[in-house]
């Protein structure tokens, strides 16, 4: 009606205008279809995928990393505890990339390389961390680290894992690199480290650590590699086994040297500390079920059974070798125990009560001071103190 009385040229202008509007509607409602169509295919297919996944896991949906976490241990210990033993077990195993006493090489730091070591933020911490995930390119102190490891660093080493042909070759092969360049690739070193070896092991003395402190690792190494499972054992020994021992190595003067008291007083002070923090820290951290106490008592009286616990605390698979291993290790025969009983370091040994030899009548004045300056620490551990003998009648 409205087009009747309209010029030609108006009533194409209104049909033009008309016909685009139509288009223009017909487009929005287009548009609309096919949001609903993707928003039906894409969104509430995810969303319904993440339902599921909620109500499978309680919580969030979780990626699935491509294969599994590292599994790695730090073995803790004061020195003559058992340690040596453990380490020396882990690198008879061929799946393990086991590495004893690294901190020997930053302590010398701190001697033969002073300036360097005061601007090191946290060196030991860096180097132990770089261990436990294969990761020496992490930071400039892990690739220094590599450049002093290829000759021996403590006399107790049981293996130097970077002379293997794994990492070098010292024949001069082409297909190795030189043993003393590892500090020059860093990344072939993780390469290595993380595809020729399962998992890392790594030994830590106290007395190499700044302040001689569990503190100084542990949580923080645990805490600044989310990505490995890192574990804790932690090794202690009878401080009266512990201290003979180290009387029988010349490392401290016996009964009556006025000095004993100390030596006892530092040494049970400080393991009394590490259990404290361990216990303590952890816990409230909810890291309590990456740390295990072992006791060398423990280890003297069932060397296999324990050595299975610690393998099972750590994630790890006991080869048939190692067990073996460990037979012949800890009931050699007559003459091979002759000939180790020789040397300073050694951990074979008729393991049937070599953990109670202390407790013998002629120690018992060494071993009463020892308990007097260890009072708290063999409470805590629920160790019983030595009868007087018969034949000890004087102080």
């Amino acid at each position: 009606m409205q087009l009747a009385g309209l010029g030609r040229k108006e009533r194409l202008k209104m049909r033009t205008r008309n016909f685009l509007k139509y288009w223009l509607a017909l487009l929005g409602v287009s548009q609309v279809v096919l949001g609903y169509v993707f928003y039906t295919l894409h969104v509430k297919t995810y969303r319904g995928k993440q339902s599921i996944v909620k109500n499978e896991q309680g919580t969030y949906i979780q990626i699935p990393s491509p294969r599994a976490a590292r599994k790695s241990l730090i073995v803790f210990g004061q020195d003559r505890s058992g340690t040596t033993f453990v380490s020396a077990m882990f690198a008879n195993d061929s799946q393990i990339f086991m590495v004893y006493e690294p901190l020997w090489i930053t302590q010398r730091w701190f001697f033969h390389e002073n300036q360097y070591y005061h601007r090191c933020i946290n060196c030991e911490l860096q180097v132990v961390s770089s261990l436990v995930a294969c990761n020496f390119t992490r930071s400039p102190v892990s690739t220094k680290f590599l450049s002093y490891v290829s000759t021996p660093w403590t006399g107790a080493l049981p293996v130097n894992i970077f002379n293997t042909p794994n990492f070098c070759n010292k024949t001069g092969e082409v297909r190795n690199v030189d043993c003393s360049e590892l500090g020059k690739d860093p990344e072939f070193v993780d390469h290595v480290c993380s595809t020729k070896y399962k998992h890392s092991v790594v030994k830590v003395a106290p007395t190499r650590l700044p302040k001689k402190k569990l503190a100084d690792l542990i949580p923080r190494v645990l805490l600044e590699n989310p990505d490995i499972d890192v574990r804790v054992l932690h090794l202690v020994r009878d401080p009266r086994g512990n201290i003979n021992s180290r009387i029988n190595l010349n490392w401290v003067k016996d009964y009556p040297n006025p000095k004993l008291p100390s030596i006892a007083a530092d040494l049970c002070g400080l393991i009394l500390i590490n259990l404290y923090h361990a216990h303590n820290t952890l816990t409230d951290l909810g890291l309590k079920h990456k740390y295990k106490l072992i006791l060398y008592k423990q280890i003297s009286d069932d060397p296999l059974g324990t050595a299975k616990e610690i393998y099972d605390f750590a994630g790890f698979d006991m080869p048939l070798e190692t067990k073996k291993w460990i037979l012949e290790t800890t009931k050699p025969s007559e003459e091979k125990l002759k000939k180790e009983l020789e040397k300073p370091y050694s951990i074979v040994r008729n393991a049937s009560g070599n953990a109670d030899k202390w407790r013998q009548d002629a120690f018992y004045f060494r071993n009463r001071i020892i308990e007097r300056h260890c009072k708290t620490l063999l409470d805590s551990l629920g160790l019983e103190r030595v009868s007087r003998p018969n034949l000890a009648n004087h102080e």
